[in-house]
């Protein structure tokens, strides 16, 4: 049930984007990349998963020099055991966390091209709501999945380059500022921390 409401929200969100863009102001974009992600408190270090993180973006011009976003992403976090410290055959530990993510953030930009109508960098921050579609465990660590945290709450900061009016490449860094889960039964429990890098590129219609 709480799926279907999520997935009508999109297509609302979707529907309502798409008026917006044919409004001054506006622009949308197409944006397809990948994660490379890590779970603070797994016992797994370094950012070796890999995931998708693609799905689509609305600017709006606020002022001169900064723009107001809002994203709707599949996002895939988690972590994964460096191969070279898993024995041969083995089953290695991995946790692979599905979410849809809706960024929203303040951009500030410059270098201007009078050429194209757009700016050649840029930096942004803000926050990020995600809510876990779907999940795959395989880490000791963690005893029952249903105590897995079904929501995260993240700040974002990243950069941007322009290599014209159409396609941008974005380098973003991306934290939890709550855990994900906890568990019940170890009051000295830390939690696990999503965190992650972010490269992709944007395509603006």
């Amino acid at each position: 049930m709480i799926i279907k409401k999520l997935f009508s929200i999109c297509i609302f969100i979707l529907l309502s984007v798409s008026c917006l863009t044919a409004q001054r102001g506006f622009d949308l974009s197409l944006v397809a990349g990948f994660n490379a992600s890590q779970i603070a408190g797994d016992d797994l270090a370094g950012f070796d998963k890999l995931g998708i993180n693609s799905g689509l973006k609305i600017g709006y011009r606020i002022k001169e020099k900064m723009d107001l976003s809002f994203e709707m992403l599949f996002s895939q976090k988690g972590s994964i055991l460096k191969r070279r410290f898993s024995a041969p055959g083995s089953n290695r530990m991995n946790s692979t966390l599905n979410y849809i993510d809706f960024p929203v953030y303040l951009t500030y930009n410059d270098w201007y091209q009078n050429t194209g109508d757009y700016f050649k960098v840029g930096v942004h921050g803000g926050f990020s709501y995600s809510y876990l579609l779907g999940r795959r465990l395989n880490n000791q660590k963690i005893e029952n999945t249903e105590d897995l945290r079904n929501f995260d709450l993240m700040a974002l900061l990243g950069v941007h380059y322009s290599f014209n009016e159409n396609w941008t490449l974005l380098v973003r860094y991306s934290n939890s500022f709550i855990r994900i889960y906890q568990n019940p039964n170890d009051p000295l429990d830390r939690g696990w921390i999503n965190y992650l890098w972010t490269a992709r590129a944007d395509y603006r219609f």
